[in-house]
């Protein structure tokens, strides 16, 4: 019996390629990803789209859009991105009734040519505009892109452009510090401040909110984070306390790891000095849990208990979680209200890894803490109540007094925390 003869199966491929021109996009500059479907002979079946970046969920209507016009393939070969998540491309697979595999692309400079060549000579060009608007625009860009990948070479083509660009370069070293990368990370701030430094030298500056001001700013405190992290604590307080004389306005927070940063270098006194100078400084200042715990410790290690009493009380109320995470308690429940991220479990888990050896040396200091947690148990007890209330209040937010409810609720705790205080 004669088999009719089968037909071979189409293969299309899904092609990209990140250009190095950038292209303005209303007042901001991005680098363009193009995205190309071609046919097994590489000619292509649509015309090649600008993309901000490698985004799954726009790549997949793209293609829905051009399946529903042409035709769906036998197979999809997409060229791999570390944008691309396999488990997803599966799914689109089974919805389209086609087999997707992922493929090594060719070089990068192959890719280039090829795309330059799919655009017929095409591709839109930039207007002349100054270098330092450009790289401006392009950082300005880089919040509304999800690709890590895609956020750094925005950054470095920025820098690339203009090597002024502090703005690039402070991202940059955060991207490096978030990375572990400290040295790194150190280096880059070290440009900025090398860059920035006739700053440091005018007078009346409006710090922070002049926002020409911010890259400096932003590298000062990533140094004093940098070395903390390849434990210079010394170096790290010096440089925290350069950034409180150049802003004592302290818009970066740098207060509230100075004293911290004195204790784990051992130099005590300092840190007391430093809470005189920060009570008359900065008088009401916000509560913050980090800060309280430090200034009770020190105020153990000067033989005042009852102070360190008052200081434990601030800091136990402000972060509910430090407390038993020092003292090798239960940990009280996560899944309540917190106010802010200083009040959360991750920020309790950051202070302890990093500084809850400080009361493993110092008994007496721990002591006092482990009295203070267990004589405010009850206010404790009373606060989780009340946070776990708010969010029960929460599934409420449709209601037509949900918010004069909220309102009234985080009032009556504020004045609670505040009499548990007195």
């Amino acid at each position: 019996m004669i088999q009719p003869l089968k037909s071979a199966p189409s293969v299309w491929s899904l092609c990209w390629v990140d250009l190095p021109e950038p292209l303005p996009v209303e007042k901001d500059f991005f680098l363009p990803t193009i995205l190309l479907l071609v046919g097994p002979t590489f000619e292509p079946l649509a015309p090649p789209t600008i993309f901000h970046e490698l985004d799954q969920v726009e790549a997949e209507e793209w293609l829905a859009h051009h399946f529903d016009e042409l035709g769906v393939p036998d197979q999809l070969s997409v060229w791999k991105a570390p944008e691309w998540i396999l488990e997803e491309w599966k799914y689109f697979g089974r919805d389209w009734k086609t087999k997707v595999k992922l493929v090594n692309p060719p070089p990068h400079e192959a890719r280039l040519q090829f795309d330059l060549a799919g655009l017929s000579g095409d591709n839109p060009r930039v207007p002349s505009f100054p270098k330092s608007a450009l790289a401006e625009g392009l950082v300005r860009n880089v919040p509304r892109l999800r690709s890590p990948g895609k956020r750094r070479s925005t950054l470095e083509k920025a820098v690339e452009i203009d090597p002024a660009c502090t703005a690039a370069r402070v991202e940059l070293a955060e991207l490096e510090f978030q990375a572990g990368r400290y040295e790194k990370s150190l280096e880059l701030s070290a440009q900025i401040e090398e860059i920035e430094r006739p700053l440091l030298r005018r007078r009346g500056v409006r710090w922070w909110t002049d926002r020409t001001t911010r890259p400096l700013l932003r590298a000062l405190f990533g140094t004093m984070l940098c070395q903390w992290h390849l434990g210079r604590a010394a170096e790290a307080a010096e440089m925290g306390h350069h950034l409180l004389e150049t802003d004592p306005d302290d818009h970066m927070g740098a207060r509230f790891y100075v004293p911290l940063l004195l204790l784990l270098a051992g130099e005590n006194e300092e840190a007391s000095l430093f809470f005189r100078h920060y009570a008359v400084r900065y008088p009401g200042d916000m509560p913050h849990a980090w800060l309280s715990f430090a200034w009770g410790l020190t105020l153990c290690l000067e033989g005042d208990d009852q102070g360190a009493r008052q200081k434990y009380r601030e800091g136990i109320m402000a972060n509910i979680h430090i407390a038993p995470r020092l003292l090798g308690e239960r940990p009280p429940p996560e899944d309540i209200y917190h106010p802010s991220e200083r009040d959360e479990p991750n920020s309790a888990v950051e202070f302890t890894g990093s500084f809850g050896g400080l009361w493993d040396r110092e008994a007496a200091a721990l002591r006092v803490l482990r009295e203070t947690h267990e004589e405010m148990g009850p206010a404790l007890g009373e606060l989780i109540t009340r946070r776990r209330a708010l969010v029960d209040l929460m599934d409420q937010r449709y209601d037509p007094d949900y918010r004069a409810n909220w309102t009234r609720m985080v009032e009556e705790e504020e004045a609670f925390v505040k009499k548990a205080l007195e």
